[in-house]
C-alpha cells in the first residue's frame, strides 16, 4: 500500500503538553482544588464551542473567570494559557524525514489561541502542509466528517493517508474513518511502525 500524506495530532504527539501545569496554577492562585479547576478548564459547555470556532478568547476566559472567580487578567491568562507547550523533538525531526516522500498535515482539536501561539513558535511545525483545526472547520475529533475533511485537504482517499495521534479513541475513530491510524507512544516506536509498512525513515 501506497501512503502519500502522513496527519499528525498537535498535542501529544508533534508537540508536549503540559496541561497540568495550567490547572496548577489557577488552582494555587484560588485555592481550590485541582479537580475543581480542572472541571472547569474543560467544561465541555465551554470548552467544546471554543475549540469549534464558535465563541471567542475573551467569551471563553470571561466564562471560566465566572466559573472560578479568580483574578487574573486576561493577560494573565493568556500567557498561562499558552505556556503549555514545548517541541517534541523526536517527532519533528521524523517529519523533516517523512516530508522528502510525503505531504505533512496537522489534524487537532484546538482553539484560536493556541492554535495561533503554535504556528508562531514552533517553526519546525512549518514543515506542514496543511492544518486541519477543529476551531477552523467547526468539526472535531472523534467525528468521521473532520478526517473526510482532512483526506480531501490533502487530496487523497481515506486508505491512503497514515493518521498519529495518542489518544486510544481518536486513532480507533481514525481507524473507522478509514485511514490507516497509528497510536503514538515514543519516537522510537513510532519509527518501527513506520518500518513495518515500508516507509523509510
Amino acid at each position: 500500500m501506497t501512503y502519500d500524506v502522513v496527519m499528525l495530532d498537535l498535542g501529544g504527539v508533534a508537540l508536549e503538553v503540559e496541561s497540568d501545569r495550567l490547572v496548577h496554577q489557577v488552582a494555587q492562585l484560588i485555592n481550590k482544588t485541582f479537580e475543581e479547576v480542572q472541571r472547569a478548564i474543560y467544561d465541555e459547555e465551554l470548552l467544546l464551542p471554543f475549540e469549534l470556532g464558535r465563541i471567542a478568547p475573551q467569551t471563553y476566559y470571561e466564562g471560566l473567570k465566572k466559573r472560578l472567580r479568580f483574578s487574573w487578567s486576561y493577560e494573565q491568562f493568556f500567557r498561562a494559557w499558552n505556556g503549555i507547550f514545548s517541541e517534541n523533538r523526536d517527532v519533528t525531526e521524523l517529519m523533516r524525514r517523512l516530508r522528502k516522500r510525503h505531504k505533512l498535515l496537522a489534524l487537532s482539536n484546538t482553539n484560536v489561541l493556541h492554535l495561533a501561539h503554535i504556528k508562531s513558535n514552533f517553526p519546525a511545525l512549518s514543515i506542514f502542509d496543511h492544518w486541519v483545526a477543529s476551531c477552523e472547520v467547526g468539526m472535531r475529533k472523534p467525528e468521521p466528517e473532520i478526517y473526510a475533511f482532512a483526506a480531501k485537504q490533502a487530496g487523497v482517499r481515506p486508505a491512503a493517508a497514515i493518521y498519529i495521534d495518542d489518544r486510544p479513541e481518536l486513532v480507533e475513530a481514525g481507524r473507522s474513518a478509514g485511514l490507516k491510524a497509528i497510536r503514538y507512544e515514543n519516537g522510537e516506536q513510532l519509527i518501527q511502525e513506520f518500518r513495518a509498512l515500508g516507509i523509510e525513515v
